[in-house]
């Protein structure tokens, strides 16, 4: 019966804590690093713009537009420019020390026309540590990390 207790508690205090986490709430907690298109006060005037049921568009850092396109409870789609588009997710973690922590899933597409785009997906933590990270799709001609390698003739 104690296990049982013990185990309830624990699922409940894991709920309760995967609803405090909400993405607005780890938008807001984004390292800097993470998106150097935006300020920290960019994305705090987008939440709020949103919440204010506005146009939650920004000058990003570089002097162009971004804009916030949807913001729910569990994800969020961002425009930094006319060529990268930003999703976020809440997703659970399977780990195999416990299966319910909570971890950003960051998805982020490149395109420059209709034939050359990329698709690269990162996995977070909750405090943005990052999991994992792979292109999905790329269709661009050549990626950075092959022109940086030394050339092969065989």
């Amino acid at each position: 019966m104690k296990k049982i207790l013990v185990a309830l508690l624990t699922c409940l205090s894991l709920c309760s804590f995967a609803q405090d986490k909400t993405m607005a709430e780890l938008f807001k907690t984004m390292p800097d690093s993470l998106l150097p298109y935006l300020s920290k006060n960019n994305r705090l005037d987008m939440l709020d713009f949103m919440a204010a049921g506005m146009k939650a568009e920004v000058v990003n850092l570089l002097d162009g537009k971004s804009e916030m396109l949807v913001l729910n409870s569990d994800s969020l789609s961002i425009r930094l420019n006319s060529i990268v588009q930003l999703d976020m997710k809440l997703i659970i973690l399977d780990t195999p020390i416990d299966s319910s922590k909570i971890g950003i899933r960051v998805h982020r597409t490149y395109t420059i026309n209709e034939n050359q785009t990329e698709h690269i997906t990162d996995e977070y933590s909750s405090v943005w540590h990052l999991l994992q990270s792979h292109v999905e799709r790329s269709s661009l001609l050549l990626r950075d990390d092959r022109l940086l390698q030394p050339a092969t003739y065989f």
